[in-house]
C-alpha cells in the first residue's frame, strides 16, 4: 500500500484540480449554480452564463492553474538543486527581478504590448538568477551563499521597484495593484502567454526528475552516477526562471506558493522528484484556485488580491512546517 501511496494522491489531487474548476467558475459578481457552470464549460452556448464563464472567469481560473504549478515546480527545483529548505522563486530574487523589469516597462514603455511583458518578466528573472549565481560562486556554490546572496538580490530589486513607484506618482495605483499577484481582468490572453512556457518547463523539469534526485545525494555521489552537476544546475536554473517568469508576468508575484508547496509534497510523497514534481504541480495549482476563490467572495464585491491569500494561508503553515519538521 506504502508504495501506491504517491499514485493515488496524485490522482486524487489531479481530480481536486478537474473538480475546482468547475467550482471555480461558479462564483463572482453574478453567482451561477454549480451545474449550470457545468453544463456551460461541457456545452458551451449564448446564454449570459455562458459568455460569462468562457469569457472571463475559466481563462481566469486556467491562468490559476498554470501560475500556481509553474511557481511550485520552480520552488521545488530551487530547494532540490540547492538542497535549500528555504530557497523560493519570491525569496532568492528571481520574482523581484522580473517584477522590476515589468514594472519598469509599465512605466517607460507605456505603449507596449501586453505580448512582450513576458519577455520583460523573463529579462528581470534571469538577471536576477544570473547575479544570484554570480554572487554565489566561489570554487563552487554553497547553500549557505546561495540563500545569503538571493536575500540580498530580492533586496536589492524590491528597493528599485519600490522607488520607481514613489517617483512615478500617476501609476502608483496599477502598479501596486499588479505587485499585490492578482488574476482579475486576465483573459485569454494571457492563457495563451503562459501556456507554452508552462507545458514545456514541466515536462522538460519532470524528465529530468532522475537526475534532481542524483544531484540531492551530494556532488560528489551525483557525478560518480554520471551527472555533470553544475551544468545540471544552470540548466534547471533556467527552467526555473522560465516558469517563474512567466507566471510573474501574467499574474504579478505571488509568494508562499513556491515555498510552502515542496514541503507539503515531500512530506507527502517523500524525496522522490518523480512524484514530487507533478504533486507539487497539481497542490501548487489547487491553492491557486483556492486562493483566488478567497479573495473574490470573501468580502465581496471587494476583491483581495491572490498573493494577500496566499500569504495569509502559507505564512502560518510554513511556520507550522518549521516547527514540527525543526528545519
Amino acid at each position: 500500500m506504502q508504495n501506491k501511496k504517491p499514485a493515488i494522491l496524485l490522482i486524487m489531487f489531479l481530480l481536486a484540480t478537474i473538480l475546482l474548476i468547475p467550482l471555480s467558475v461558479e462564483f463572482g459578481d453574478i453567482k451561477i449554480p454549480f451545474m449550470k457552470s457545468f453544463q456551460a464549460l461541457i456545452h458551451p452556448n449564448d446564454s449570459v452564463e455562458s459568455i460569462i464563464i468562457w469569457e472571463y472567469r475559466l481563462p481566469r481560473t486556467l491562468i490559476g492553474v498554470f501560475v500556481g504549478m509553474n511557481l511550485a515546480i520552480a520552488g521545488t527545483l530551487l530547494q532540490a538543486v540547492t538542497q535549500n529548505p528555504l530557497a523560493a522563486p519570491n525569496i532568492i530574487g528571481i520574482t523581484a527581478g522580473a517584477s522590476f523589469i515589468a514594472v519598469l516597462s509599465m512605466f517607460f514603455i507605456p505603449s507596449l504590448p501586453i505580448a512582450y511583458l513576458p519577455l520583460a518578466a523573463f529579462v528581470g528573472s534571469a538577471i536576477a538568477g544570473v547575479l544570484v549565481y554570480l554572487v554565489a560562486w566561489k570554487n563552487g556554490i554553497s547553500k549557505e551563499r546561495f540563500a545569503l546572496a538571493g536575500i540580498a538580490i530580492d533586496a536589492l530589486f524590491q528597493a528599485a521597484t519600490t522607488g520607481m513607484i514613489v517617483f512615478a506618482s500617476k501609476k502608483i495605483e496599477t502598479s501596486i495593484v499588479w505587485l499585490a499577484g492578482s488574476f482579475w481582468g486576465r483573459g485569454w490572453e494571457h492563457v495563451m502567454m503562459i501556456l507554452p512556457w508552462s507545458i514545456i518547463g514541466i515536462i522538460i523539469t519532470i524528465m529530468m526528475s532522475a537526475r534532481i534526485n542524483a544531484i540531492q545525494l551530494g556532488d560528489d555521489i551525483a557525478t560518480s552516477l554520471g551527472v555533470s552537476v553544475q551544468r545540471s544546475r544552470i540548466f534547471l536554473l533556467i527552467i526555473t526562471v522560465v516558469l517563474a517568469g512567466s507566471a510573474v508576468a501574467v499574474s504579478g508575484p505571488i509568494g508562499f506558493i513556491g515555498l510552502v508547496i515542496p514541503h507539503l509534497s515531500r512530506l507527502l510523497v517523500g524525496n522522490d522528484h518523480r512524484w514530487v514534481l507533478p504533486i507539487s504541480a497539481l497542490l501548487g495549482a489547487i491553492l491557486a484556485i483556492v486562493s483566488d476563490l478567497i479573495g473574490r467572495t470573501i468580502l465581496a464585491p471587494i476583491e483581495i488580491p491572490v498573493g494577500v491569500v496566499t500569504a495569509l494561508i502559507g505564512a502560518p503553515y510554513f511556520l507550522y512546517l518549521l516547527k514540527k519538521s525543526r528545519l
